[in-house]
């Protein structure tokens, strides 16, 4: 597969897809539109301490299974990743932004050492 590469940031009202794996089933790609990009507070995923996060909105069905997916660009870029849906609003979810998440995609790249597959570590 080839190399996804992160985006600048979307504007409000851009296209782009929500592509996954949902509810354990096959991939899937779905259209999405992002909305203003803003600053969340909120847990964080160990429920252990209060964080700021940069986030994108998104109106496209998100379901479990996109979490940790890509949000792409019409062009294939990533504007960020997917995260959560929204429990209150139909066909909304959230994306971190590229922005927020490229400094954990270089550590990621330059990162070696093992680690396990059972858990998430918080660094």
């Amino acid at each position: 597969a080839p190399l996804l590469r992160l985006a600048g940031p979307a504007s409000s009202g851009a296209n782009a897809i929500v592509a996954g794996y949902p509810l354990d089933g096959p991939f899937t790609a779905g259209a999405a539109r992002v909305g203003r990009a803003e600053l969340a507070s909120g847990p964080n995923i160990y429920q252990t301490a209060q964080v700021d996060r940069q986030i994108y909105p998104i109106r496209a069905l998100v379901r479990p299974g996109n979490s940790g997916g890509p949000l792409l660009a019409p062009d294939g870029q990533v504007y960020g990743v997917v995260f959560a849906a929204a429990t209150s609003v139909p066909d909304t979810g959230y994306a971190l932004t590229a922005a927020e998440v490229a400094p954990d995609v270089a550590l990621g790249e330059r990162d070696t050492a093992t680690v396990s597959t059972e858990g998430c570590t918080d660094r």
